[in-house]
């Protein structure tokens, strides 16, 4: 079981990131025992807040982003034997 974590400055467009991962989850599912983060995604003034585990993932829109806060995107995996390159290429593609 390992561990990663993902950070972007760059937000996400909405619709890549949601194709992306369900497609993750679809193929690596029973392999991913948890993942979660705190999302910045275009065209959006509030954090969304995302989890999941195995094939159930989810998403809620947390609170508004400070006045002068670093927009940042972080999402931490957690699973056996995932292919991390792939997760990092495919976000990168997912960025606006």
């Amino acid at each position: 079981m390992k561990s990663f974590v993902y950070k972007s400055a760059k937000p996400f467009d909405a619709t890549k990131l949601e194709d992306f991962l369900g497609s993750m989850v679809q193929i690596y599912g029973p392999r991913m025992l948890r993942y979660k983060g705190v999302l910045h995604v275009k065209g959006m003034d509030r954090k969304v807040v995302f989890q999941g585990v195995h094939q159930l993932m989810g998403s809620d829109m947390g609170p508004k982003w400070a006045a002068g806060e670093t927009k940042v995107s972080k999402l931490v995996f957690i699973g056996i034997e995932l292919p991390q390159d792939l997760f990092q290429a495919g976000l990168d593609q997912c960025l606006a």
